[in-house]
């Protein structure tokens, strides 16, 4: 197949990338080298952050009705839905995530554009509120221009999220997607300019940690949303915290899932390895660690050992795949040496030992740990299986250490464990479960603790990217 040439995009023009480290994208199945990897330059960033704050300035994106903004959407949904196959196969190369995931989110990014623009209309970007001395207005207004930086592990899923509820909302954007999972983004690009996005609404650069800092750091720059790693997000909130630039940022997080006594331990197992496994252990809110009742701890270690090793492992591009690579070479590696980590404190590692011979490959780990275990997030297919004496020890353990995006209970009594999810130091806890998806239309999460700023549900989100203003008369006679 052929992959996008990853071209930089600046007031509606592709040019090309020309800065390059000699490091290539690679195929995560096999470690063969596909395309160089190319970066924008320093002027391109400052060109596409111009072009962003040009077309903020004469409002010829957020002027517009959110009908008409919509409308754009509506068709950028149309082009993305296409090249639905495409993307999932992008996607799948650019992460280690197996096509049928991949296709999944493929097949979902129209809907997501769709949505941001109806959202948009059903708020309008102003309101009449109640007043008897004349008219009130209350105004949603763009901070200005506005940079997305985007993860590697569900490429167009997070380009496409981010930049439509932007859009919907009447930013402007430049986006930075990951160096190491830029395709789908290119293929965005291609479509705002496809279906008549106006030119400078959506730019695009391309690079790794050099070109995000130089356009985080840019003082034009209004408002950031970034989802991505707690040292590139404490980065980011050290540059932004000068000028008070609006933030959002998804980070880590060692997810804590409790186990009850009265649990059906056989359907927690499988639903814990669903959860650990999904994306081949590669999203942010999977759980990470798991505390069961002392006396069942292991009994519960040879269940996740057993779904373990039951699931297909392979390429990213084989449907039957349920566990793919990693996606990048480096991920491996910090992989194994947490999982070293875990054995010198004294776990008894079960791993799944039949996996392929190239490519960047994890084996599936079981860690057998009392105690929180490892401070730093643990991105991969791995969990860790720790005992607790009582439900107070095993909250304690789990609100211990980076924690704050998601959490998991489960039990039989469903009362009982939702009361001891409220507990947990996280935005969302699901019982007896762990979806990637809401429980909710109207679901809402904030990222508590280390884990971010902001949350993530789809209101949420359009709110991030707006400030509210009121302009009106002013009510006469008022006592001071």
């Amino acid at each position: 197949m052929t992959y996008p040439a990853l071209r930089t995009w600046i007031g509606g023009v592709a040019e090309d990338s020309p800065e390059s480290d000699g490091s290539w994208l690679h195929d995560p199945n096999t470690g063969e080298p596909l395309a160089p990897s190319l970066s924008s330059s320093t002027a391109q960033v400052d060109r596409a952050v111009a072009a962003a704050q040009a077309a903020h300035d004469d409002r010829r994106w957020r002027g517009s009705t959110p009908e008409r903004r919509a409308e754009l959407l509506d068709a950028l949904a149309e082009w993305v839905d296409v090249r639905a196959e495409e993307i999932a196969r992008l996607d799948a190369l650019n992460s280690g995530v197996p096509i049928s995931v991949t296709r999944l989110f493929g097949g979902a990014n129209g809907a997501t554009l769709r949505d941001a623009g109806r959202r948009a209309v059903a708020v309008q970007d102003s309101r009449l509120l109640p007043a008897e001395q004349g008219e009130v207005r209350l105004h949603r207004v763009p901070w200005g221009p506005t940079a997305l930086i985007l993860p590697w592990n569900a490429p167009s899923a997070m380009a496409v999220k981010k930049t439509a509820f932007a859009l919907a909302a009447g930013a402007v954007v430049v986006l930075k997607p990951s160096s190491f999972s830029p395709w789908s983004a290119q293929l965005l690009l291609e479509g705002a300019h496809a279906v008549g996005i106006p030119d400078g609404v959506v730019n695009l650069v391309q690079g790794s940690g050099g070109v995000g800092r130089r356009l985080v750091g840019d003082e034009r720059i209004a408002a950031i949303s970034m989802t991505g790693s707690t040292p590139t997000g404490r980065a980011i909130a050290a540059t932004a915290a000068a000028r008070f630039a609006r933030l959002q940022l998804e980070l880590g997080s060692n997810n804590a899932a409790i186990v009850r006594a009265d649990a059906d331990l056989p359907a927690a197992a499988k639903a814990l390895a669903d959860g650990v496994l999904k994306l081949s252990g590669q999203w942010c809110e999977a759980p990470r660690r798991v505390l069961v009742d002392r006396a069942r701890r292991d009994e519960l270690a040879a269940l996740l050992a057993d779904e373990f090793g039951r699931r297909v492992i392979g390429s990213s591009l084989d449907e039957a795949t349920e566990v793919g690579p990693v996606a990048f070479a480096a991920r491996r590696t910090e992989l194994e040496e947490q999982r070293d980590r875990l054995v010198r404190q004294g776990a008894e590692v079960f791993r799944v030992d039949r996996t392929p011979d190239s490519g960047w490959f994890f084996a599936p780990s079981v860690a057998v740990l009392d105690g929180p275990g490892l401070a730093d997030e643990v991105f991969g297919p791995m969990i860790q299986v720790g005992a607790y004496r009582d439900e107070d020890e095993a909250v304690r353990i789990a609100n211990t250490g980076q924690v704050g995006l998601a959490g998991y209970v489960f039990g039989g009594d469903e009362a009982a464990a939702a009361a001891l999810g409220t507990r947990l130091v996280a935005g969302e806890v699901k019982v007896n479960g762990t979806s990637v998806l809401d429980m909710s239309a109207q679901s809402a999460q904030s990222f508590f603790g280390a884990s971010g700023l902001g949350g993530h549900g789809d209101d949420d989100v359009l709110d991030f990217f707006v400030g509210k203003q009121i302009v009106g008369v002013d009510r006469p006679g008022l006592p001071l």
